[in-house]
């Protein structure tokens, strides 16, 4: 008897293991972004191939976040030159946090068009292969990302390289 007590109830569980796996359904429609994108620029969608192109970007090299993993509170797409990648980046950050934040320094006021900036690089970046301009914009601020690749020659310095890059751009850019 004791035996079948055993049979029975592995044979309940059995049962109850078929039965959650049959309770299973699909859901229609796209995910919601659940990591605060709501009401971000999308520089992926809104940016046209054309003014890509004119700063010497390959559309064909874009690459939504960060090696496609979404980033929590930012919308990034970056694109790839000859001998540097771009990527612009879109959160709910004012530029006053931006100067705040101590992984950034050499902060330099700018005008870039009709626009106020701020062009700042990594602390931690002594080679200056990065630079960064921040626009303000109604969601935050948009920043304007440039990074020299590695073992490459630069042909002028990313600092120089952002901001008319930045410049290009503006027009399609959130104010």
């Amino acid at each position: 008897m004791r035996g079948s007590v055993g049979v029975g109830r592995l044979l309940m569980a059995g049962m109850l293991v078929w039965g959650a796996a049959g309770c299973s359904s699909v859901v229609e429609g796209a995910a919601e972004p659940a990591s605060g994108q709501e009401g971000l620029f999308d520089p992926c969608k809104d940016i046209p191939d054309s003014v890509l192109e004119e700063v010497g970007l390959d559309p064909a090299t874009e690459e939504v976040d960060i090696a496609g993993v979404e980033q929590p509170g930012w919308r990034i797409c970056s694109w790839t030159g000859t001998w540097f990648f771009v990527s612009v980046l879109s959160n709910r950050y004012t530029q006053i946090e931006v100067t705040r934040n101590p992984d950034y320094a050499e902060f330099v006021e700018m005008t870039i068009g009709d626009r106020a900036g701020i062009r700042f690089q990594r602390g931690s970046d002594a080679a200056a292969d990065g630079c960064y301009v921040a626009f303000a914009a109604t969601q935050g601020s948009v920043w304007v990302n440039v990074e020299a690749k590695a073992g490459v020659t630069h042909q002028e310095s990313a600092c120089e390289l952002v901001a008319d890059v930045a410049e290009h751009l503006d027009g399609n850019l959130p104010r």
